[in-house]
């Protein structure tokens, strides 16, 4: 920097006017470190976990897969067990443990199981010290993991039980089982890491009722023995059993894999280690959006610079300066600002980093490892400041080096108020634009199983529109600054805003190059949050569609009465319910009969309980649930024979019906739905009839309330089966967890969304407070004609409403495109149909935070230049 005056010259001149670029690269940079560093504390930490429950192992074989059913004896044969005991015979070998896992069950006093603790047999081959109590010792007796002790509540003394339900043979289907029921106490408690487990004795594995299943076997060596040559000799062991099995107990045995500690850490890190890359794709994704955006941010800063510096440049040109030393000057105060932004967000990256990790540890991943620096995440921080802000000040360098010796002899003002259009700019524009947004419809219109597309739709999707918000980008240096011109024409109709507004339009105008860059920059932030609020919203109204076709009424009981509707009126998860009677029947279809109900129904019974409409069966037709299917019909369409209860003496065999069955998997077990216009003329006129409908043999339908959770959902079959064994909340459940899903996810987006929109503001900030450098003389002016300080203020935060306005409209319409297009090309079935949902209220909100984000940005550049005096700007130059 010593041997470079001319970029001394330009750090003393910019000083603090290069804080918000830098800030903005900080910001960006920390996204993309605090990404990395919380996929590598999960990934620690989930190699801690493995390697903590393989510790004490040499090697592994994971044997689920090695026991089969004996149709013979009826009984399972184990496969591990045998094997485990050749093993333990070879050279090398210390010790090898068949070890096998069975589950217990916290069993409350209704009978109620509240915990499913899986338990394994203890073993020399597994660390792990105790940190309260003891181990077990006699066969009734556990220790649990202290996942289990902290997660779980499972303290010393607790009892747990095994279980096992048996049916008698030849029972009824309505029968209980028998329950045999075995007791554990809890005598320990082991620390160690992973998900909460517990230990009990060999003795213990076997007193389990039902038995234990294959686990693993654990093998540890002896001092002399070598890991590679007794996996090989274990290999052969496994080859010689497997020979002498029928194949498909051969394919089992045969798929077991001999793993070193080593080897298992790999191969369960590449089966875990979903989240933790979704993780990382997430912080990259959108830290590079951030990055465009923090890159349109610098770019537009260093023009703005280059422009306000005419004059000094000029001169140090005058004096001597060569044009190749402005360039390297420019590029070189990039480099600097790169780095010093990049070291900061470094810094802020790794201290959120490692907020979130505490946090974690604190609330739901005790284990989880504290993130901390590492040297990956530090290079790609200041790598990443570097290269943006180098690449961004690479056109202002060549500006910069363009600057004439002559502009030190006259004043510098701004550029033509219309530059000419240029004919390539707009060609290049509306060939990306028109094929990128064409490749967005395709995949949209022509994407699903019987499509044509040579490539996925989402595919092509993502990169039409790329390559259409590019060619947005090229033409939005012809469109905005009109727009923003025209917005500001409109304003001045309001009484009080006729100058004001008209100026601010005027001044945005007279900048093109200044004024697009940041209304790009918002434009950015504005289409990705528009796009996945737009999104989120068509893909709930998909599913919701969908889920009302399979589940037009989101559950059902079968019963009818007083006690059931009191409870359901005083429910918070019930929006409306119906009831309809019923009668006992004998339901007969080409796979057999079963006992059942048939329910009379029309239309007004559904009516404020589905969300579709013309749910009643036509005559001749029924619903019948979803149970039966494959019990006593297959698929819709089946006929199906409907009996009423009684005897040859009241007709009951005259006055069957037959009807086509159509699936109801809404339904309750053994229930069948029909009209009136389906039974014979004489079945409701006549006294004595079969068909005689009652409370008793009814069904209640029930419509759940709007915003109810994935949790709450579940305590309406706690309601209902106070009332009925038969009931159905399947529906219920989907449309919770669906609604549940897309909100989190839409969220998440949001919040990752807001780093590119905080990025853009600051952009707003830094460009508006930079150009009041070239507005100096046009304010003195103004004020000396008349036009007193707040309203020069006002016309800069004008200036700033009409930017974000005009990024707010523009980015709104490619948002709804670009969301319903997005849903619609990773829709796979012809038979949905995707229509766009536009989230008002939601968008109504981003409208509102931009807007007030870019009047807050304004506030301090407005301030600034309405503080100008008219003596004293009019002297300068």
């Amino acid at each position: 920097m010593r041997r470079n005056p001319v970029l001394q010259v330009n750090l003393r001149s910019a000083g603090k006017k290069l804080f918000a670029a830098g800030a903005a690269v900080a910001i960006s940079v920390a996204f993309i470190v605090a990404g990395m560093l919380m996929v590598d504390s999960f990934n620690r930490g989930l190699t801690q976990q493995i390697e903590a429950e393989a510790a004490g192992s040499d090697l592994i074989i994971d044997t689920a897969m090695a026991m089969t059913w004996d149709e013979d004896t009826e009984d399972y044969l184990r496969d591990d067990v045998p094997l485990a005991e050749e093993i333990d015979e070879l050279d090398g070998v210390d010790v090898a443990d068949a070890v096998s896992g069975a589950y217990l069950s916290d069993v409350e006093e209704d009978g109620s199981a509240t915990i499913g603790l899986p338990v394994t047999e203890q073993s020399e081959t597994r660390e792990g010290e105790i940190s309260a109590g003891r181990e077990a010792q006699a066969q009734d007796e556990v220790v649990v993991s202290s996942a289990a002790a902290e997660g779980q509540g499972i303290e010393l003394g607790t009892t747990l039980t095994a279980q096992e339900f048996v049916y008698e043979e030849g029972a009824a289907e309505d029968a209980e089982p028998t329950v045999i029921e075995e007791d554990y106490t809890v005598v320990g408690v082991m620390d160690t890491q992973g998900s909460p487990r517990g230990f009990v004795t060999p003795e213990g594995m076997e007193r389990v009722p039902a038995g234990g299943s294959p686990v693993e076997i654990r093998v540890k060596l002896s001092p002399e023995g070598e890991a590679t040559e007794v996996q090989e000799q274990i290999r052969g062991l496994i080859d010689e059993a497997v020979a002498g099995l029928e194949s498909t107990r051969a394919a089992d045995l045969g798929s077991l894999e001999v793993r070193t500690i080593e080897e298992i850490v790999e191969t369960r890190m590449a089966e875990q280690t979903g989240s933790g890359d979704a993780l990382g794709y997430f912080a990259l994704g959108f830290g590079g959006i951030s990055v465009f955006v923090s890159a349109l941010v610098i770019s537009n800063t260093f023009q703005v610079l280059v422009a306000s510096r005419q004059r000094t440049l000029a001169l140090l040109r005058a004096v001597g300066a060569t044009s190749a030393q402005l360039k390297r000057a420019t590029l070189m105060e990039g480099a600097v600002l790169g780095l010093l932004g990049g070291a900061a967000g470094v810094v802020l990256g790794t201290t959120a980093a490692l907020g979130f990790s505490a946090i974690a540890r604190a609330t739901f991943a005790p284990d989880l490892p504290l993130a901390g620096p590492t040297l990956l995440a530090t290079v790609v921080g200041l790598g990443l400041g570097l290269l943006v802000t180098v690449f961004s000040a690479l056109l202002p360098a060549l500006k910069a080096g363009r600057v004439s010796p002559m502009a030190a002899l006259r004043p510098a003002g701004l550029g033509a108020a219309m530059p000419k259009i240029s004919i390539l700019r707009v060609s290049i524009g509306l060939v990306l634009t028109l094929g990128g947004f064409g490749a967005v419809l395709a995949a949209a219109l022509l994407g699903g199983p019987e499509g044509s597309l040579p490539v996925p739709a989402p595919l092509l999707g993502v990169a039409g529109a790329a390559l259409g918000f590019s060619g947005v980008l090229v033409l939005a240096r012809i469109a905005v600054p009109g727009l923003v011109a025209q917005g500001g024409r409109l304003l001045a109709r309001i009484p009080g805003l006729r100058v004001n507004a008209r100026l601010a339009g005027q001044n945005a105008r007279q900048v093109p190059g200044r004024t697009t860059a940041t209304a790009s920059a918002l434009l950015v932030g504005v289409t990705l949050v528009g796009t996945m609020m737009v999104g989120a919203s068509t893909a709930q109204t998909v599913l919701y569609d969908e889920l009302a076709e399979r589940y037009p009424v989101e559950a059902s009981v079968a019963a009818v009465g007083e006690d059931l509707q009191a409870d359901l009126t005083e429910s918070d998860l019930v929006e409306s319910f119906t009831s309809a009677q019923g009668t006992s029947a004998t339901l007969t279809g080409e796979l057999g009969s079963a006992e059942g109900r048939v329910v009379l129904v029309d239309e007004e019974t559904f009516a404020g309980v589905a969300r579709v409409g013309g749910l009643a069966p036509a005559p001749g037709q029924a619903l019948v649930a979803g149970q039966l299917n494959g019990e006593v019909y297959s698929g819709s369409g089946a006929e199906l024979e409907l009996m009423p209860y009684g005897t040859a003496s009241s007709g009951a065999e005259e006055q069957a019906i037959t009807v086509e069955a159509s699936i109801a998997s809404w339904l309750p077990g053994d229930t069948v739905l029909i009209t009136a216009e389906s039974l014979p003329e004489e079945a409701l006129a006549e006294e004595g009839s079969p068909w005689t409908f009652s409370d008793a043999q009814g069904i209640t339908l029930i419509r759940v309330a709007e915003g109810v959770s994935p949790d709450e959902s579940y305590g309406l079959a706690s309601l209902m089966e106070d009332h009925s064994e038969q009931f159905n909340d399947e529906g219920a459940v989907m449309r919770a967890s669906y609604s549940q899903s897309i909100d989190m996810v839409l969220l998440i987006v949001l919040v990752l969304l807001g780093a590119s929109v905080l990025v853009a503001v600051i952009g707003v900030s830094n460009t508006l407070s930079l150009s009041v450098l070239e507005r100096r003389r046009e304010a003195a002016l103004l004020r000396a004609v008349g036009m007193n300080r707040r309203s020069v203020g006002q016309m800069i935060t004008i200036e700033a409403l009409l930017l974000a306005g005009v990024a707010l409209l523009i980015g709104t319409a490619l948002g709804a495109f670009l969301g319903w297009a997005g849903v619609a090309s990773m829709v796979a079935r012809e038979d949905w149909s995707v229509v766009l949902e536009m989230p008002w209220l939601r968008i109504a909100g981003l409208w509102a935070v931009t807007l007030l984000a870019a009047g807050l940005a304004a506030m301090l550049p407005a301030r600034a230049l309405s503080k100008v005096e008219p003596a004293a700007g009019l002297s300068e130059d």
